[in-house]
């Protein structure tokens, strides 16, 4: 489904579905709502019934007051008959003390009983009229005034009408209907819908009000009106209104869609485009709107893209050099030092840094091992730096990576006085075996931009692989050194001892300086393994060897032979030096015991030496002549040194 048919379905869904709920909603709220209406217009009704019945009732009690005033100044009779002429009661008479009546006038309504029980007003008594009486004084034999008004249908339409009622009045008592405006089988069915009921009742078509017999209003008051319902006509109405709205909104949301999907269409042209390699591909730009921004922004994009590509390209070179270089110089190289340097060199041309700088060393002190541009841009390379001071000694302390800027006041990146002081810096810590022993530091960007995450985990993956290649040159370097160094003693061993030995004899025989060669063997080693043990053995070793490193030269090479033998060559030293070390090496081992355990020890050794190229002129020759001289000195008695003379 395209876009402009996806955008149809929704904003029709969107136009369409408002109306069509709406007009559901109407439907079926509307009749509740006019329900409600009328409901509470009924209540309204019946308590207004019921107060203009109390306003009869109290009027009648008015009539009858005046008809007991008028009996006392006039004569009774002509007291009741002014108030029946008058209009006011359809029946008025005055009764003495034992109840009979004195006078009357009028008609006694039908259901009303005698004269002297009518007091409908005052509580509900059944009887079908409103009847008032008040005591009479001061006129001789009267002693009650009556007046009684017939609840008819004079009355019924007078109630209706000053209550405003809209519908019929029912007056009931007792279950049975005293007086209605509605018709007999209307009244039947209002009396059965409300039987024990107060408040609104529903029922076939019609909406009740009951309201209950008060003192003062006798009678139990219920007012109806029909069930509110949808005419055929409102129907009609609504009908035509949804299918206008919904045709207008049809023809809105074809030219709506149009409208918004036409920009997507030739985006999505001109983005394939892009997609295969056309970065010439552009958008012709709308008149205003969003539709021009997005043209816009594309333009702009494709012709970032253009300049993007253009610069990739020339830093691809560049960076396939720097590459080419660091794999060599990883994978061959075991000079840490321009190791190192051919790390930064990299590190500033793939992140285009300014300069930058490498700190490389002991734990306590770091050194610059290389660096890059710092000149150039004007920066000031960092002496020895110690861990925890500035922002580089704080990366080595913290083995935290640093990025920001730096200043020169109290804020968190604040260099040593050693350090560049201002510009952008991104500093990763150089780890070996774990522990961080260098830092790597850029300086500033050629495009002036700080240093962001994302250059901050190259960098880091860059000081990873220089780790691992500062690991190999590191291993690289102990193996080399374990391949030459006896792991008892810490000396020379033999494989180096006769690499020294033939490049020394190499140099003598090229320029003719003296050579000579010392044997050492302790005496009567054996016994001391027997007696004490091999670790005490193994301990007057390194004392002999730390004793002999004190009495010779940085140029002497001092290796162990085998065993308890051990060599020292000694470039440009004639018979006579080869005879005083002889003689001090003899001296320094007897001079003190060994402090072994088990207690001090007692130890001498014996020495032969031999002179190149007298007595021996290849490296062969030369040690045995030395080995028969140190047999001489052990024939002669041990803890004695011999070299011959030339």
């Amino acid at each position: 489904m395209s876009l402009r048919a996806r955008l149809g379905v929704v904003l029709g869904a969107l136009f369409l579905v408002p109306l069509l709920v709406g007009g559901l909603v109407i439907a079926l709220v509307l009749p509740g709502i006019r329900a409600t209406r009328i409901s509470n217009s009924l209540d309204r009704s019946g308590m207004a019934v019921r107060a203009e019945i109390r306003d009869e009732c109290r009027f009648l009690g008015v009539v009858a007051r005046g008809v007991a005033l008028d009996a006392g100044a006039t004569d009774p009779r002509q007291a009741a008959r002014a108030a029946v002429r008058a209009g006011y009661a359809d029946y008025a008479a005055l009764l003495g003390p034992s109840g009979a009546v004195v006078a009357s006038a009028g008609t006694m309504p039908a259901g009303s009983g005698t004269a002297d029980s009518s007091v409908a007003c005052s509580r509900s008594t059944g009887a079908t009229v409103l009847a008032e009486h008040v005591t009479v004084s001061g006129v001789p034999g009267v002693r009650t005034a009556v007046v009684i008004e017939a609840v008819g249908t004079r009355l019924m339409q007078s109630l209706r009408s000053r209550s405003g009622v809209g519908g019929d009045v029912v007056l009931a008592h007792g279950g049975r209907v005293v007086a209605s405006t509605a018709d007999p089988a209307t009244t039947q069915v209002v009396l059965e819908a409300v039987a024990g009921k107060h408040g609104t009742v529903t029922s076939h078509g019609w909406l009740m009000s009951a309201t209950p017999a008060r003192p003062g209003a006798p009678f139990r008051v219920v007012v109806t009106e029909r069930t509110p319902s949808i005419s055929s006509e409102t129907w009609l109405l609504l009908v035509v209104i949804v299918v206008s709205s919904a045709t207008a909104a049809a023809l809105l949301v074809a030219v709506v869609a149009r409208g918004l999907s036409q920009p997507f269409s030739d985006l999505t042209e001109a983005a394939e485009r892009v997609a295969r390699g056309d970065l010439e591909a552009s958008l012709t730009r709308p008149a205003d709107g969003e539709a021009k921004r997005l043209s816009d922004a594309f333009n702009r994009m494709t012709g970032e893209l253009r300049r993007n590509m253009t610069a990739l390209e020339q830093s691809r070179g560049d960076l396939r050099e720097s590459l080419e270089r660091i794999g060599d110089t990883l994978s061959s190289t075991h000079d840490l030092d321009g190791l190192l340097q051919v790390v930064l060199e990299t590190a500033v041309v793939t992140l285009q840094s300014q300069a930058g700088v490498v700190l490389y060393g002991a734990p306590d002190q770091l050194r610059v091992v290389a660096e890059n541009g710092l000149h150039e841009a004007g920066l000031s390379a960092p002496v020895a730096i110690a861990p925890g001071i500035g922002v580089l000694g704080r990366v080595v302390a913290s083995g935290e990576t640093v990025r920001g800027r730096l200043s020169s006041g109290p804020e968190e990146l604040n260099p040593a006085a050693t350090e560049p002081r201002d510009g952008q810096i991104l500093a990763v810590p150089l780890r070996s075996m774990g522990a961080v022993l260098g830092v790597l530091a850029l300086y500033g960007r050629l495009d002036d931009r700080a240093f962001d995450p994302a250059d901050e985990d190259a960098l880091r993956t860059l000081a990873g692989q220089a780790g691992i290649a500062i690991d190999n040159v590191q291993l690289h370097q102990e193996a080399e050194r374990l391949s030459t160094t006896d792991a008892l003693t810490g000396l020379w061993n033999f494989r180096y001892l006769s690499m020294s030995l033939a490049r020394e004899i190499e140099r003598s025989t090229r320029f003719e300086p003296p050579l000579a060669v010392l044997r050492l063997d302790l005496d009567n080693f054996k016994a001391v393994n027997d007696e004490r043990g091999h670790a005490v053995g193994d301990a007057v070793l390194r004392e002999l060897a730390h004793r002999v490193q004190e009495q010779i030269r940085e140029v002497d090479t001092f290796a162990r032979y085998g065993g308890e033998e051990f060599v020292v060559v000694l470039p440009e030293t004639t018979v006579e030096g080869a005879t005083q070390l002889a003689e001090r090496i003899c001296s320094a081992v007897r001079r003190d015991p060994f402090d072994v355990d088990g207690g001090p020890l007692r130890i001498t050794v014996s020495v032969g030496g031999a002179a190149f190229p007298t007595q021996g002129s290849s490296a062969a020759t030369l040690m045995r002549a030395a080995d028969k001289a140190l047999y001489v000195a052990k024939h002669e008695g041990r803890d004695r040194w011999h070299v011959p003379a030339q």
